[in-house]
């Protein structure tokens, strides 16, 4: 579960795609295929005695939101697309889910756990004011309150607090200049080549990332992080002094939305990094999908919004089919808006995992 995703240049997340086909929940593995892809055409082999051919049109194009900055991962159907425009940008709280990555990795704890605690102090406090200040996103903290890293990380990622992404920092040991090398640091080991963090909240207009690198990483998060993907689908986080808060991503809880994080500054505008399930026949297929730059009044709900559209354009490409040991979907979308990858996969007879065929 530490280990880092290493990431292909020719072909963006093809590693993080294949991990996470072979690390989802446990199937039952009837048989073996081995996927190639030629433009237009996919070719599967289901055993030795079996080929099923399904040729894809070229013409088809996703409803990419204007500015375009978004991108989109079906990791367990090892295919991915990103807007023609990927635009480095800031990203605001975002920035919040590389510093979930680098706390899990120095700090490793499971949802049902505490984990390590830390105590509150006087510039925690006045961090707390100076967030307030600025109406950046805070859950209310007292001078001596302990607070432990599971308590942290839900109000991090529910309430996006910037006072909590302190605590945690502070809980690791490290400076924050040294955390802020790390994140960068780490965002280069993941293969974010057109990301950077200049401090752990996201404030700053200097947090910038692509939407592709974005769901790079929120791909890794919810797949190799169980504990974030319990602490997704949480609509409302109960603090210990601030009580009862709610969560900042649009709909989450419905139209399938599962997690993950949204953002807003000036500078970045609305941003979202959604986790939306889609289900096929009874069998559950999560999608990810990253917007950013959206203007308005209601930005982060137009961003959201384009999630939805994009999910629902990418529910048109997945098809359930029978095989002669049970069922799988597969992806019979366009060739020339998804990156399909070359794996090794199973069919299952579970409702509850997705069979991965490009």
């Amino acid at each position: 579960m530490r280990t880092f995703v290493a990431m292909g240049l020719c072909i963006w997340l093809p590693a993080v795609l294949v991990t996470t086909a072979t690390g989802s929940s446990p199937t039952t593995t009837t048989s073996t295929s081995t996927t190639s892809t030629e433009p237009g055409t996919t070719t599967t082999t289901l055993s030795t005695s079996e080929t099923t051919t399904t040729t894809t049109p070229l013409s088809a194009s996703l409803p990419w939101p204007f500015p375009e900055s978004a991108a989109l991962a079906i990791p367990s159907l090892s295919v991915s697309a990103a807007s023609p425009n990927q635009p480095r940008v800031p990203i605001a709280s975002l920035t919040k889910l590389m510093t979930t990555w680098v706390v899990l990795q120095q700090l490793p704890v499971s949802f049902n756990q505490p984990g390590p605690c830390t105590v509150v102090t006087a510039q925690n406090v006045a961090f707390f004011h100076e967030n307030l200040s600025i109406q950046e996103s805070t859950a209310k903290i007292a001078l001596g309150e302990k607070l432990c890293e599971g308590t942290l990380l839900r109000g991090l990622l529910v309430h996006s607090s910037g006072d909590y992404a302190q605590l945690l920092v502070q809980l690791t040991g490290m400076s924050t200049n040294t955390f802020v090398r790390k994140m960068n640091a780490d965002a280069l080991a993941l293969g974010l080549t057109n990301t950077h963090y200049a401090d752990f909240t996201g404030i700053s207009p200097s947090d910038l990332s692509t939407a592709r690198d974005v769901t790079t990483l929120t791909v890794d998060l919810m797949t190799n992080e169980p504990v974030i993907d319990s602490i997704a689908k949480l609509t409302k986080v109960h603090l210990p002094v601030a009580g009862w808060l709610g969560t900042y991503t649009p709909l989450l809880g419905s139209d399938g939305v599962v997690g993950l994080k949204s953002g807003y500054t000036l500078a970045a505008g609305g941003c979202v990094a959604m986790a939306i399930n889609v289900t096929i026949g009874g069998i559950v297929v999560p999608t990810y999908e990253v917007v950013l730059s959206q203007q308005g009044d209601n930005a982060l709900d137009v961003a959201a919004d384009h999630a939805i559209t994009l999910m629902k354009a990418l529910r048109t490409s997945m098809k359930l089919v029978a095989t002669p040991t049970g069922r799988m979907v597969q992806w019979v979308g366009s060739a020339s808006v998804v990156t399909p990858t070359t794996t090794t996969t199973s069919t299952t007879t579970t409702s509850t995992t997705t069979t991965t065929i490009p």
